[in-house]
């Protein structure tokens, strides 16, 4: 069944993630790389960074059990929306099937839509990194907070890399 699914919609199915809505999928309809306040996507080396970190985080708090770090670098809407706890049971897939996150910094992401900022100010980077036969997939969404990129929402999966992107 999940053959017949759009590249999008299998993606939504298979996370594990903390997405608040389907609203950031209508939101990215009307994004362009510089929003309506002037800000524009930052360039290859942040947005790189901003995915190793979190990665790295995920990874981290998926080895240790402790998500307190991982909410930390929410931003205050993330914040509202995720406890600790509720993170922890967000990504327990992950965590019981022993996805390795932190191989991520072995390699530089592949973005599958270009990275934007949405019309509400936040930046989107949604990708991957393509390993055989399991690539890890990502939809991350940042909030300028504060003077640096904060973790909005997330969603990460492994999926057969021969699955739709």
């Amino acid at each position: 069944m999940l053959k017949l699914m759009t590249p999008a919609i299998a993606f939504s199915v298979m996370c594990a993630s903390v997405f608040p809505s389907e609203a950031l999928a209508q939101s990215a309809l009307q994004s362009s790389t510089v929003s309506s306040s002037g800000m524009s996507v930052p360039d290859e080396n942040t947005l790189a960074r901003l995915v190793w970190s979190t990665m790295i985080a995920l990874d981290n708090a998926n080895r240790t059990e402790n998500y307190t770090v991982l909410y930390s670098l929410g931003s205050s809407k993330f914040k509202q929306r995720n406890s600790p706890a509720q993170l922890r049971q967000n990504f327990s897939s992950l965590r019981q099937n022993r996805v390795d996150i932190g191989r991520a910094i072995l390699s530089s992401p592949t973005y599958y839509i270009p990275p934007v900022i949405l019309s509400d100010g936040t930046l989107r980077l949604r990708g991957g990194f393509d390993y055989r036969p399991k690539s890890v997939r990502f939809d991350l969404i940042y909030t300028n907070e504060g003077g640096g990129w904060q973790i909005n929402a997330l969603s990460v999966v492994e999926m057969d890399a021969s699955e739709p992107k």
